[in-house]
């Protein structure tokens, strides 16, 4: 509960405080009053730093959607193998140690980005290895296992390139960006309406108070988004706990 609530706090928070004192102060000294309809914090901050936020958070849904399956898809391939009658204890093993590399793989992939000028061939060319061990074995399949098996394949390949997709396209960078301008901008607008709010009460603590809760809240919305960005990362509370998910080795099975 802690750490949640410290994510929102970082240096761009203190920087937005401090600036929007230095403004009202400013506003204050050199009785600057703009008249300007707050509405245009909606139009202008809100609603585009809530559509970010949204983003992230289908990001975040998606990647479990997308991990869980590749973990069932994962049991269900090697189920079915195991299911031939054909198939000897050898050829079981060999596919569930490869498939489990392909995991570590994958895993390696989306805690550690690549680094300019690396790929992802390393699991691509595993990918077509089990693919590889798949074929040779097909003639041990009937039409229906083979169907089942080519078909639980791919939609695990699918599941990978989706999680490789979603570590790679992030919320739209301009958009945030826009939004970040904006905060740093927005104590110019509703600095001056605070102020004039203020006079009819005279109080220069109450202009003070609204002027920072409005910058606090600000900011802290947009950390929140970035905090949630990288659902891969194991920064946030909220980020998909890839240890908990991924298959284990003793959920190999036993031939008897």
């Amino acid at each position: 509960m802690v750490k949640a609530i410290y994510s929102v706090f970082n240096f761009r928070l203190i920087i937005i405080l401090i600036e929007t004192i230095i403004v009202l102060k400013l506003y204050k000294m050199f009785s600057i009053k703009i008249d300007i309809d707050l509405t245009i914090l909606s139009i202008a901050i809100v609603f585009p730093l809530v559509f970010s936020i949204t983003s992230a958070y289908q990001r975040r849904q998606d990647s479990i959607a997308h991990y869980t399956g590749f973990r069932n898809k994962i049991i269900n391939l090697t189920n079915l193998i195991y299911s031939v009658d054909k198939i000897k204890k050898e050829e079981y093993d060999a596919l569930f140690k490869e498939l489990l590399e392909l995991q570590d793989g994958l895993n390696n992939i989306l805690l550690n980005p690549l680094k300019e000028g690396e790929s992802n061939t390393k699991y691509r060319d595993k990918r077509k290895k089990i693919f590889g061990q798949i074929n040779s074995l097909k003639q041990k399949f009937n039409e229906r296992e083979k169907d089942s098996i080519i078909r639980v394949k791919n939609e695990l390949f699918y599941d990978i390139e989706m999680l490789n997709g979603i570590r790679l396209h992030g919320t739209p960078v301009s958009l945030r960006i826009y939004c970040l301008i904006f905060i740093f901008i927005s104590p110019f607008l509703f600095s001056s309406h605070e102020i004039f709010i203020s006079e009819n009460f005279s109080s220069d603590i109450f202009s003070i108070i609204i002027s920072l809760t409005i910058s606090f809240i600000l900011m802290a919305l947009y950390n929140v988004q970035e905090y949630i960005e990288n659902p891969f990362d194991q920064k946030g509370l909220d980020d998909l706990k890839i240890s908990s998910l991924q298959v284990e080795e003793n959920e190999c099975l036993d031939f008897k």
